[in-house]
């Protein structure tokens, strides 16, 4: 990507005797190669084995450990953080960016991470978690230790939207509040998941060359796309072409703003939430202005890889419709 953003940060070119994963095994995350965010973890007394956290001391996954332990620290809940961001810089070429762009040393800062062709391909696949739980690359860092890095971490959606030609750019909503001398301070431009997404596209997005914009959102960060929808309704109907809400609210059109905007998400949006019924079985909505299917599960914690294939299809025949227009 070059110069194309000027506050980025890029780990040393990275290889293991593991090698990279391939970028089309999207079910199975069949090894975590060891990264240089490792040895916070092994100090903590767990590590990854074939995607799963385990103990050192026993082998046990890290949720059979924890029945004796207790629930995760937020230290450890870091870490899985950090070793999932390290992992997208050294074993998948991701750029981190620090927001806001031309920030003073003394300011505190946010940041993204952004796949080496996001400033150059023709169509985007942007990833935001729910507020209070994930950050770049990961869904929930609890649900990495309970269930592994294929359930709660991002990167079986990077490895395929990488493998189906997308840029990607995983954001951090919940990067807005840092710790600075000891106090916790805002930072401009991303106190929340809607200032942080206007910025993100105001001086990320609409800087590449991307043409056709999906996202893939979970919980309440479909709301940031709304509200996106409400203050940039032009640009946003031009490139946005599609919208897959996970653990998705029936309500989340509320904030749309006038009847145009609304018929428009109605179009390009489709949720997912936790229900037994069959995968993509619709489920009624209370107002009936977003399409809500089922996950094929019950369990919150399984809902993103549930849904990977019915999701990249949506992308897929929306994508054909789109540009069609």
């Amino acid at each position: 990507m070059g110069n194309k953003w000027v506050n980025t940060q890029r780990a040393p070119e990275h290889r293991t005797a593991v090698g990279l994963v391939t970028v089309t095994e999207t079910r199975n995350f069949t090894s975590a190669p060891p990264c240089s965010a490792s040895h916070t973890l092994q100090e903590m007394g767990y590590d990854f084995k074939d995607g799963k956290l385990v103990s050192i001391s026993n082998g046990l996954d890290a949720t059979d450990h924890r029945a004796c332990t207790g629930s995760p620290s937020e230290s450890l809940l870091k870490s899985v953080s950090d070793y999932v961001e390290t992992y997208l810089e050294e074993q998948m070429n991701f750029r981190k960016i620090l927001l806001p762009l031309n920030a003073k040393p003394s300011q505190p800062t946010s940041y993204i991470y952004v796949s080496d062709n996001a400033s150059t391909s023709k169509k985007l696949l942007l990833l935001i978690p729910a507020s209070g739980q994930g950050g770049p690359g990961v869904w929930a860092p609890s649900v990495v230790v309970d269930k592994g890095l294929d359930a709660g971490s991002q990167i079986p959606y990077i490895k395929r939207a990488l493998s189906e030609g997308y840029g990607v750019v995983c954001l951090h909503p919940n990067g807005g509040n840092v710790m600075t001398d000891g106090k916790r301070t805002s930072v401009k431009y991303h106190e929340d998941s809607k200032q942080h997404l206007r910025y993100v596209w105001d001086h990320v997005i609409m800087k590449t060359k991307a043409s056709r914009i999906a996202v893939g959102a979970n919980g309440d960060g479909g709301g940031a796309v709304v509200d996106l929808m409400s203050t940039r309704p032009k640009q946003v109907r031009r490139k946005l072409f599609a919208v897959a809400l996970s653990d998705a609210a029936d309500n989340c059109f509320t904030s749309a703003g006038n009847a145009a905007n609304k018929r428009f998400l109605n179009i390009v949006c489709q949720g997912w939430v936790c229900c037994a019924e069959p995968i993509n079985t619709q489920i009624t909505c209370t107002d009936g202005s977003l399409k809500i299917c089922s996950a094929g599960t019950s369990r919150p914690e399984e809902i993103a890889l549930a849904i990977i294939e019915s999701v990249f299809q949506f992308f897929v025949e929306r994508y054909n419709k789109a540009s069609k227009r």
